[in-house]
């Protein structure tokens, strides 16, 4: 049974770490040294590092060797890191900012205190962050950069451009379909492999919801694997103690494109884009229990067929878009499909398509202990996409042997169909302390 139970501790440790390793990184973290005036190691010291915004504590004890490592810790800030020890002054430093996957360094020499009148001040200089000596090729993205950036589709593709080795969605010189991007660690690659990237178009998730997003390409870190393009990792916001919210709308039509190219003119065909957003978070418990949501919804028309049944008076002509059938022959199957069956055809020029979507996202933050955070993050997209008829044709019709939308032919609006997009995505992750911050755990679902 002794045996027994370390082979069953083995197998759960090897699953873990093999959920681990096939995911992408969600946190940042925090590590240095603490030394005396003389240079000798510190053991014992207490570190203790507070996320502002949310009142969320992270403290460790440093090792023999004055080193300490704070694992599992929620990007952005500012935090405020504070060192003491028995005997000696404390050392504090105030606006630290962590980035996503990267592990920001503090290094502090500790001063015996002393029984004297007077004022005694400490002053830290800001430490170096990990990045400026970094070891591989990648670049963090923080939400300042998210909303100052130019977007086309609102979409992660848009953001990730800023990576030097990027060219559009290829990075790192590969195919895209060589990257591995998450969210809260959860795989947001298109696994279907039709279409971008992306699941959902390219937009499986609202960009006023991210926080952060890096992109890795050469890491040296053992939590990433299972690409050889780039590791694209990108976090969602989470609530603090304040409410915070916004509403915001985008929209788009045809008057905000052109009428020419070169010497060429045309006519705008009537088009939309439109999109209303809001996001809100705050607190349940203050400096216990946060909510983040986030709600969009659109919906886009594009022009349909430019063509136009002919009459009489216009007879067929494929060069101005006149089709071969004719108003009188359309209007009288419309009305037939009607009467017969309670079909509605719908026009049959002169229509537009919409392609309606929805966004949503909702995120829990607990800090359960010191030692203990939990989150758990749910979000869906839905979309449709409308498609014009089938393009095939039966060859052993001896009436017609032309395609369904050649100009000979014309086609009602409720005669196509539509192509969902849906994509639902649940996340959860335990960060967790042990033994005095000798040993951290990530648990992720």
């Amino acid at each position: 049974m002794h045996l027994l139970k370390r082979l069953s501790m083995i197998m759960l440790f090897l699953g873990i770490t093999g959920i681990m390793f096939g995911q992408g990184s969600t946190t940042s973290a925090m590590n240095g040294r603490i030394l005396d005036e003389t240079g000798q190691a510190l053991p014992g010291a207490t570190v203790v590092a507070v996320h502002v915004p949310s009142g969320t504590q992270y403290g460790v004890v440093t090792n023999n060797g004055g080193f300490f490592t704070i694992l599992g810790m929620r990007p952005g800030g500012p935090y405020k890191v504070e060192v003491s020890f028995v005997g000696y002054e404390k050392a504090s430093w105030d606006d630290v900012m962590l980035s996503l996957g990267e592990s920001f360094v503090i290094n502090a020499s500790l001063t015996e205190a002393r029984a004297q009148l007077g004022e005694v001040v400490v002053v830290g200089s800001k430490p170096p962050v990990f990045n400026s000596e970094k070891n591989g090729a990648s670049i963090n993205i923080r939400n300042e950069q998210i909303i100052a950036m130019p977007t086309i589709s609102r979409s992660i593709n848009d953001i990730t451009r800023l990576t030097p080795q990027a060219n559009g969605n290829q990075i790192g010189g590969g195919n895209y379909r060589q990257n591995f991007i998450t969210v809260d660690g959860a795989q947001f690659n298109n696994a279907f492999g039709i279409g971008t990237n992306l699941p959902g178009n390219g937009t499986p998730i609202s960009l006023d919801a991210l926080d952060q997003i890096s992109v890795n390409i050469t890491p040296y870190d053992v939590r990433q694997s299972g690409f050889i393009g780039a590791s694209v990792n990108a976090v969602t916001k989470s609530g603090d103690n304040e409410f915070r919210a916004s509403v915001y709308a985008f929209m788009q039509n045809e008057r905000y494109k052109g009428t020419q190219v070169g010497d060429a003119t045309f006519a705008r065909s009537p088009s939309s884009y439109n999109m209303q957003g809001m996001r809100l978070g705050g607190p349940i418990i203050k400096n216990k229990l946060f909510f983040f949501m986030n709600y969009e919804r659109e919906k886009s028309e594009i022009p349909g067929p430019p063509r136009v049944a002919s009459t009489p008076s216009t007879p067929p002509n494929y060069t101005n878009n006149i089709a071969r059938p004719t108003v009188a022959q359309m209007d009288l199957i419309s009305a037939y499909l009607k009467e017969t069956y309670g079909f509605e055809t719908g026009p049959y020029q002169g229509y537009a398509f919409e392609s309606p979507g929805q966004k949503f996202l909702a995120r829990i933050d607990w800090n359960i202990a010191q030692n203990h955070k939990f989150n758990v993050r749910y979000s869906l997209m839905e979309s449709k996409e409308p498609s014009n008829p089938s393009t095939s044709f039966s060859p052993f019709s001896s009436l017609y042997t032309g395609r369904r939308t050649d100009m000979d032919a014309m086609w009602f609006q409720n005669s196509g169909y539509f192509q969902e997009r849906n994509f639902y995505s649940p996340s959860s992750e335990l960060n967790s302390y042990f033994g005095g911050g000798r040993f951290a755990n990530t648990l992720r679902f």
